[in-house]
């Protein structure tokens, strides 16, 4: 049977090309931008990317105040990169934590920077005080319960689970204590707060991103049995000052003056009027990324953002969902055809069926539950879209049980159905690192090393209305 590459090129009436226009869409980019670098985001672009296609796609001539939308805004790159160029924007983002941060940065003009110091210098005196006591208790005693006497177990969260303790005993305890002293603030400055402890806490955990969530001895790590995590935790408070102070600067009331709004919620469910954006700059979660919801399970539990069951609910919610919610269902069939796509599901489902679930047959209804959830956002984009509107979409390839499945295209020709034009497919990365998926032959190639291997690439899906 053909490939999913062969069997599609025949349909396609556009090409893909390298001269979009548009910088890299790699994310890592961002650790170096004001507000952008603020919490570790790798499921997402580079913030110069979105600048060039609001550059592109709503030249200055026509800017009257337009509204930009990102479905799955992440933490907010499209969000702070539309206010800064003077449009309106709205995002819808399911991950708790990830809306939290989201809203600390559209929101961040709208802090004192001298009452925030003054917050900011009073959390580093207690913490400073609290760790050293700590320190001494443990070097003392290392089987000392080090919550007991602050009363900490309050807040830890009681339906965490990880193959290693997430902390170690005083690391625990401090963070505990340090979240403890920012409940008690008011917003904006508590989400700043709880972003900082969100963003540096895996930095001083017993886990790591590489790229996915793992334990740091199972990435080669020695495990962190003591930190200073006051001080790492004040080193990311005192960045988001200086870039506060710079955004108040830089732009003032004209970010104030700006709609700025976030929902945590799926874009699915989006209250909004009909022909009313302007502008789509999105990435939603990869087809690889089969865990994605699970990546940041440390802050949703660590800062109290999701109760019992929440996490499933969040995967289930998902776009595409996570994918054990649907391997074990009833079959899953596609709601939309496109040429030679069933045929490549097929072929799926009879991959190692002695897996049962974890087989070919499990693979194909997260495969097809994916792509259903990518023919609905093209039928709410075609929706909510002005006429003239364009949707910039950031999203990969991917190889599932050694099939690809060229997701740009393959969206793109869903776009067509939803009488939305493709303007163009631009290659905007070509160096991707993906997840290692079973029988991918990006990894494995045949014994011999003469399979001709698949290349893992971000592209840039152009629509217009």
């Amino acid at each position: 049977m053909p490939s999913v590459r062969e069997q599609l090129a025949l349909e396609m009436k556009y090409s893909t090309g390298p001269d979009s226009g548009l910088r890299d869409a790699a994310a890592s980019e961002n650790k170096s931008l004001p507000i952008h670098r603020w919490v570790p985001w790798i499921a997402g672009f580079s913030a110069q990317f979105v600048e060039d296609a609001i550059d592109k796609y709503l030249p200055t001539s026509k800017r009257t105040r337009q509204v930009v939308l990102d479905p799955f805004a992440g933490v907010g790159t499209t969000l702070v990169e539309a206010i800064k160029s003077g449009h309106g924007a709205i995002g819808y983002e399911i991950n708790p934590f990830a809306a939290l941060v989201a809203a600390a940065k559209i929101a961040c003009v709208e802090v004192t920077p001298i009452d925030l110091r003054a917050e900011v210098d009073a959390f580093r005196i207690a913490m400073q005080r609290f760790e050293s006591e700590i320190d001494k208790r443990y070097a003392a005693d290392p089987n000392a319960d080090l919550l007991a006497t602050e009363d900490l177990t309050r807040v830890r969260p009681e339906h965490f689970k990880s193959r290693i303790p997430f902390f170690s005993p005083p690391i625990e305890a401090k963070f505990l204590y340090a979240l403890v002293r920012t409940s008690a603030l008011l917003e904006p400055d508590r989400s700043l707060f709880r972003a900082a402890l969100g963003g540096t806490m895996v930095s001083y955990s017993n886990y790591t991103y590489e790229p996915s969530l793992a334990s740091r001895p199972g990435s080669g790590k020695a495990l962190i049995e003591n930190a200073p995590v006051g001080l790492t935790i004040c080193r990311k408070l005192d960045e988001m000052l200086t870039d506060i102070e710079w955004a108040r600067q830089t732009y003032g009331h004209n970010w104030l003056g700006q709609r700025r709004e976030i929902w945590q919620t799926s874009y699915f469910g989006a209250d909004l009027e009909e022909g009313s954006v302007s502008l789509v700059v999105t990435s939603p979660p990869y087809m690889n990324n089969y865990h994605y919801v699970r990546n940041t399970r440390p802050q949703l539990h660590w800062l109290g953002l999701i109760a019992n069951g929440g996490g499933s609910q969040l995967e289930h919610a998902s776009f595409g969902k996570f994918w054990q919610t649907v391997r074990q269902g009833e079959r899953v069939e596609l709601t939309f055809e496109l040429p030679g796509l069933a045929n490549s599901l097929d072929e799926l489902r009879l991959k190692h069926p002695e897996k049962r679930q974890y087989g070919g047959a499990g693979w194909a209804n997260y495969v097809a539950t994916y792509l259903n959830d990518s023919f609905r956002l093209m039928k709410s984009l075609q929706r909510h879209l002005k006429v003239g509107g364009h949707a910039v979409i950031v999203v990969g390839n991917s190889i599932i049980q050694g099939i690809e499945f060229p997701v740009d295209r393959l969206m793109a020709q869903m776009a067509e159905r939803s009488r939305l034009h493709v303007e163009d497919i631009h290659i905007v990365r070509t160096k991707r690192v993906g997840n290692s998926i079973i029988d991918s032959s990006v990894r494995n190639g045949d014994a011999n090393g003469h399979r001709k291997k698949t290349q893992l690439y971000d592209a840039a899906v152009i629509l217009r209305k």
